[in-house]
C-alpha cells in the first residue's frame, strides 16, 4: 500500500533553516553521518526519504519559508521526488484540505505526517507506527509516551475526508495555528468513531512535557544541548536514548524561561487569605501595601520594564509576561503603557492576574485598541489573557477570603465590581478572560456551583474558568487545602525550570515561594541571562532527586503555567 510523506513547514518564526547541527552528526534516520552542517529542516527531509511504499514528499511552505524550503531541496539530490504547496497563510481546516488532496492525486492509501522542523525522527519508531497502522487497519496510529518530535503520525485516507468534514463545523479549525497537536484536536471533535492504534513507549516520558523541534527558541536550544550531549556520552540517536539521555538533563529541560513573573505595582486592592505577601511586606516596610497605608509606593518604572522587555525578547523569542505577583497590576498609575510595551513585542504575551476591582471600560477599551495597533504575535498565546479572581460564588463567601473587601465610590462592593469585570472584559477580550477560584476549605461548598456556572458557554466568560489549588508557600500559611492534588512520586519543579519571577526593585528571587527574600540578584544590574544561569543547579538537583531548603516542603512543583 502507497503513502505519501506530509511535512508542514508552513511555520512562520523558526529555526527550522539554522544550520545547528554539524558534520558528524549520525541521523537515525538513515544511519548515515552527516559531511556538511544540516538544520532541522534538511534532517526532516532525510528522514522523510528513507520511509519505505512512498509515492512521494509532500511539502507545505508558506511565502515566509517557500524560498528556504527550495534552497533546501537543490541541495538534497530528492528535488524530483518532491512535491511543494505553497499557501499565504495555513491553518487545520487547509492542511487537512491539501492533505486529502495529495493523497488522491498520488492514489495513496494513507499519509505519514510530520513537522518540518524535527531534527530526530527515529526512523525505527517511524517504522513501528507504519507496521502497526497496517496491521490493525487503522484510521489513524501514533507513537505516545514520548517526547514531541521524535515520530509521525499515519492517518488513513478516508479517515482524513471524515477530519475535513469536522473541521469544517468548528470556526476554530479555520483561523488556527499549526502545531504538533492539530490533528489530534480534530480527531477530539468525535474520537469513538475513528479506529486508533498506539505505539506505546516502554517508559513515560510525557511529563517532561519536551518538545523535540526548531520551532521556538526554548525547543531549539533544547534540542542543540541534546545533540550535544548525546555526541559527549556516546550515546544513540535513536528515540529511547534521546528520550532518557533528556529526563537526566537540566540543559535539555531548562532552556529560557516561558513565563516571566513581573511586579510592576507593590499595593493591591483587596488582601486576601492565600496571599502571604501583605504580612511579608509588612515586616519589612511597617505598613501593609494598600493605598491607604502607602501612599507612595515604589512601583517599577516604566523605563527599567522597558530594559526587561527588551532582554525577555532577546533571551526568550516568545513568552508569556505576566504583570501580577503578589499585587494589583492595575494599582500601577502607568498599566496600558506597561502593556503597550508587551505587545509592541510580537513575540510576547500579556497575562493580565487582577481582582477586577480598578478595573473600568475605558481602560478595557483602550487596552483593546492598543492590541489592535500591535503586531500579531508568534507565539502560540493571544495577545492579552485576563485572569479575575473571585473565589466565591456568594458575597458572603468572598468577604471570608477577601477580608478587607469594600465599597467603592460608586456605592458599589467588590464582590460585585469583580462580577462586573467579567462582563466588561468579556466584551473586549472575548475568549481569553478567565474566573477564578482558589480551592481551600473556607469555599470549598462553593466550588461545584462555581464550576457550573463558568464552565457554561452562556457565562459572563463562555465557559472560561480555573480552579486553582491553594498554597501555603511551604508552610508559611496555615493548611487550608480541601483535597491533596499531588502526585504520589516528586518530580522536578515545573516552576523551576519555566518560570521567573520579577518584583518592583528588580530583584529576582530563587523562586514565588520565597516571597520578598532569597534573592539571588538584580536584573537591572546584572542581567536576565546571568540570573537565570545562576539557577541552573538548582534545577539539576531537582533532576537528581535532591530537593533544598524549601523546596522539600512545597507542594506547588506539579503546578503549571506556560
Amino acid at each position: 500500500m502507497k503513502n505519501i510523506v506530509f511535512l508542514y513547514a508552513g511555520f512562520g518564526l523558526t529555526h527550522a533553516f539554522d544550520m545547528l547541527f554539524p558534520k558528524g552528526f549520525r541521523s537515525v534516520s538513515t544511519d548515515s553521518v552527516s559531511e556538511r552542517e544540516k538544520s532541522a529542516f534538511s534532517l526532516s527531509l532525510g528522514w522523510a526519504a528513507g520511509i519505505r511504499d512512498r509515492a512521494k514528499i509532500v511539502i507545505a511552505a508558506s511565502r515566509q519559508t517557500e524560498d528556504r524550503v527550495r534552497r533546501e531541496l537543490l541541495k538534497s539530490g530528492i528535488e524530483d521526488e518532491c512535491q511543494l504547496i505553497v499557501e499565504q497563510k495555513w491553518n487545520t481546516q487547509l492542511l487537512l484540505k491539501r492533505m486529502s488532496e495529495a493523497a488522491s492525486e498520488n492514489d495513496a492509501s494513507y499519509i505519514v505526517y510530520s513537522l518540518a522542523d524535527r531534527p530526530f525522527m527515529d526512523m525505527s519508531l517511524t517504522e513501528n507506527v507504519i507496521s502497526d497502522h497496517l496491521k490493525y487497519l487503522s484510521e489513524y496510529t501514533f507513537a505516545d509516551g514520548y517526547p514531541a518530535g521524535l515520530s509521525p503520525e499515519a492517518v488513513d485516507r478516508g479517515a482524513l475526508n471524515i477530519m475535513l468534514s469536522l473541521s469544517s463545523r468548528k470556526a476554530a479549525f479555520s483561523c488556527d495555528t499549526i502545531n504538533g497537536e492539530s490533528l489530534f484536536k480534530v480527531l477530539k471533535e468525535d474520537i469513538n468513531s475513528f479506529e486508533i492504534e498506539t505505539v506505546i513507549a516502554p517508559k513515560d516520558y510525557r511529563m517532561l512535557r519536551l518538545d523535540f523541534s526548531c520551532s521556538t527558541r526554548a525547543n531549539t536550544l533544547s534540542c542543540v544541548h541534546l545533540y550535544r550531549e548525546a555526541l559527549e556520552k556516546g550515546k544513540a540517536f535513536d528515540a529511547l536514548s534521546l528520550a532518557e539521555l533528556a529526563s537526566a538533563s537540566s540543559a535539555v529541560q531548562r532552556t529560557v524561561p516561558s513565563f516571566y513573573n513581573v511586579q510592576i505595582a507593590e499595593n493591591l486592592s483587596t488582601i486576601t487569605v492565600y496571599n502571604p505577601y501583605p504580612e511579608a511586606f509588612k515586616s519589612k516596610r511597617e505598613c501593609y501595601p494598600v493605598k491607604k497605608e502607602n501612599p507612595v509606593p515604589k512601583d517599577m518604572s516604566l523605563e527599567s520594564f522597558k530594559t526587561l522587555v527588551d532582554g525577555m525578547v532577546s533571551m526568550s523569542e516568545t513568552a508569556v509576561v505576566g504583570l501580577s505577583v503578589f499585587s494589583e497590576p492595575l494599582a500601577h498609575p502607568e498599566f496600558l503603557e506597561f502593556a503597550r510595551a508587551v505587545l509592541a513585542k510580537p513575540g510576547l504575551s500579556l497575562l493580565v492576574e487582577t481582582d477586577g476591582t480598578l478595573l473600568t471600560a475605558p481602560i478595557a477599551q483602550k487596552l483593546s485598541d492598543i492590541v489592535k495597533d500591535s503586531p500579531e504575535r508568534t507565539g502560540t498565546w493571544p495577545a492579552v489573557i485576563w485572569i479575575v479572581s473571585l473565589d466565591a460564588v456568594t458575597e458572603e463567601t468572598y468577604c471570608k477570603i477577601h477580608t478587607n473587601a469594600f465599597t467603592n465610590a460608586n456605592g458599589i462592593r467588590s464582590f460585585e465590581s469583580a462580577r462586573s469585570a467579567l462582563v466588561t472584559l468579556e466584551k473586549y477580550f472575548p475568549g481569553d478572560v478567565y474566573a477564578q477560584f482558589v480551592r481551600m476549605k473556607e469555599n470549598e461548598e462553593e466550588l461545584e456551583k462555581f464550576y457550573r456556572h463558568y464552565s457554561d458557554a452562556e457565562s459572563e466568560t463562555a465557559g472560561k474558568l480555573i480552579i486553582q489549588k491553594y498554597d501555603s508557600y511551604c508552610g508559611l500559611l496555615p493548611d487550608l487545602k480541601s483535597a491533596d492534588l499531588a502526585p504520589l512520586e516528586r518530580m522536578p519543579c515545573w516552576h523551576c525550570k519555566r518560570d521567573m519571577t520579577v518584583l518592583t526593585d528588580g530583584s529576582v528571587p530563587v523562586c514565588r515561594e520565597y516571597l520578598l527574600d532569597a534573592s539571588c540578584g538584580n536584573v537591572f544590574e546584572e542581567g536576565l541571562d546571568a540570573l537565570w544561569k545562576k539557577m541552573h543547579p538548582l534545577a539539576q538537583e531537582h533532576i537528581n532527586g535532591r530537593y533544598p531548603d524549601k523546596c522539600g516542603n512545597c507542594d506547588e512543583y506539579y503546578t503549571f503555567n506556560f
